[in-house]
């Protein structure tokens, strides 16, 4: 009886869980890349990234119809353009920069949570 309880346990340390090949660390941090992610995807997603998008739209789709127009530097064809070309650009980059502010949080949250990389829409320097 005593030998079966001694061969027993000896056979522990080999069932053991081997922390240097398992990923432990993986799972302490789950949770806290997760919520670190969440919160980036919904703030980059809601106001970040339509506000970086949407202005650089803005200010693209302004320049090109005023190339249309003649000269894409020129006051006259960029003040003639902005109605047209500021308003769609703003519009469409707007909608993109719900979509890209929403996965750039989301990536960048869940490798660097709550880091304000992970919040802003721009690349880290």
């Amino acid at each position: 009886m005593c030998a079966a309880a001694l061969m027993a346990s000896s056979v522990g340390p080999s069932l053991a869980l081997d922390y240097e090949a398992k990923p432990v660390m993986w799972c302490l941090q789950a949770p806290f890349r997760l919520a670190g992610a969440l919160t980036a995807g919904l703030v980059c997603g809601t106001v970040s990234g339509p506000i970086d998008d949407g202005y650089h739209w803005m200010l693209k789709g302004t320049q090109h119809v005023a190339g249309k127009f003649g000269d894409e530097k020129g006051t006259g064809q960029l003040i003639a353009a902005a109605p047209i070309g500021g308003s769609t650009g703003l519009v469409l980059g707007t909608a993109y920069g719900v979509y890209d502010g929403t996965w750039h949080g989301l990536k960048t949250g869940w490798k660097k949570p709550f880091s304000r990389w992970s919040y802003i829409t721009m690349e880290e320097k």
